[in-house]
C-alpha cells in the first residue's frame, strides 16, 4: 500500500524519508494533505507549493495542501521522518488552535527546534503515532491519533513561541476566519473580490479586511490574491490547459489580463513560468 492510500484509508500515515527513497513512486506529484517533517540528520531542499524550503538537522517543517515537483535534494546522510494526513483530518484536530499559529506557518513553516527537551518530545509524539499506524487500537484508536496530532500542533507552537497562544482559543474572529479561507479556496476560481466574501459572511468588507490584518497580517485581497496564484500555477503545471483557456475559466476577461496579473505578482509571465517547471505549451498558446 502507497503512503498515499494509507492516508486515504486511515487519514494519517507516517514513514522514514532517506537519500535512498524513491519518494516520487509513492508521493504524488500533487496532494491535498498536511505534511509535517522532522530533520534527524543531514540538510535536505524540498520544492513545494511553488517554492524551495532548505531545512537541516533539528529543523521541523509544516506545510499544507502541497503541491510536489518531483525532485527532493538531500545530502547523502539525509534522514527525515514525515507525517502526512487529510486536510480534513488535521482540521478537524486543531479546532480552537488560534490562527495566527497557523499564519505565521504559512509564511514561514520551518521551526529550529534547538532544545534538546523539547525535540525529545516531538519524536516520542512520532513514535506514538507510528506504533498507532502499525497496531490498531479498537474502538478509540482515530480519537487516540487526533489526540496525538493534536499534540504534535500545539507543541509545534509552543516552540514557535507563546504570543500566538496568549489569544482567545476559540473566538469569532477564528470562527470568520477559518470560513473565509474555506470560501475562497471552494470561489476563488471565479470570484476575486473581498466584497463577495464578506457578503456570503454577512458581515462587511471593511470588518473583513481588519480582521484579516488582525489575523493574518494580511490584508483580505492579499490572501485571495495568494490562493488564486496558487490555484493558477497548480492549473498551468497539472493540466495541460491553454493560458487563454484557464484565464477564461478563471474569470479574465482574455488571457492578456491574466497575463497582467500573473507578471505583476510573480515577476514572470505565465509562459515564463511554464518554463521555469518545464511544463510543454500548449497548442493553443
Amino acid at each position: 500500500m502507497t503512503h498515499q492510500e494509507q492516508v486515504l484509508q486511515n487519514g494519517y500515515c507516517i514513514f522514514d524519508l532517506t537519500k535512498n527513497t524513491d519518494a516520487d513512486s509513492v508521493t504524488p506529484i500533487e496532494f491535498r494533505f498536511t505534511a509535517i517533517v522532522l530533520c534527524l540528520e543531514g540538510e535536505a531542499t524540498l520544492d513545494a507549493n511553488m517554492h524551495e524550503y532548505h531545512f537541516v538537522k533539528g529543523d521541523c517543517m509544516c506545510i499544507g495542501n502541497i503541491l510536489y515537483k518531483r525532485t527532493m535534494k538531500m545530502s547523502d546522510d539525509f534522514r527525515g521522518r514525515v507525517l502526512i494526513c487529510k486536510s480534513s483530518f488535521s482540521f478537524d484536530t486543531i479546532v480552537g488552535i488560534p490562527t495566527g499559529f497557523f499564519e505565521s506557518i504559512y509564511i514561514n513553516p520551518i521551526i529550529n527546534i534547538s532544545d534538546e527537551t523539547e525535540w525529545a518530545l516531538i519524536n516520542k509524539h512520532f513514535d506514538n503515532l507510528s506504533l498507532m499506524q502499525e497496531k490498531n487500537l479498537g474502538v478509540r484508536h482515530m480519537e487516540l491519533v487526533a489526540l496525538t496530532f493534536r499534540s504534535v500542533v500545539l507543541l509545534m507552537a509552543s516552540f514557535r513561541g507563546t504570543a500566538q497562544l496568549e489569544q482567545s482559543y476559540y473566538n469569532h474572529g477564528d470562527v470568520y476566519y477559518r470560513n473565509f479561507i474555506e470560501l475562497i479556496d471552494e470561489h476563488v476560481k471565479k470570484e476575486h473580490e473581498v466584497a463577495f466574501y464578506a457578503e456570503k459572511m454577512h458581515i462587511t468588507a471593511k470588518y473583513l479586511n481588519e480582521l484579516c490584518k488582525l489575523k493574518s497580517s494580511h490584508k483580505a485581497k492579499e490572501i485571495i490574491t495568494s490562493f488564486l496564484i496558487s490555484k493558477i500555477k497548480q492549473e498551468m503545471i497539472m493540466t495541460g490547459k491553454s493560458i487563454k483557456t484557464i484565464a477564461y475559466e478563471y474569470g479574465f476577461s482574455d488571457q492578456s489580463s491574466m497575463g497582467k496579473f500573473f507578471t505583476k505578482v510573480t515577476k514572470m509571465s505565465p509562459s515564463e513560468f511554464r518554463r521555469d517547471y518545464k511544463v510543454p505549451q500548449s497548442m493553443e498558446d
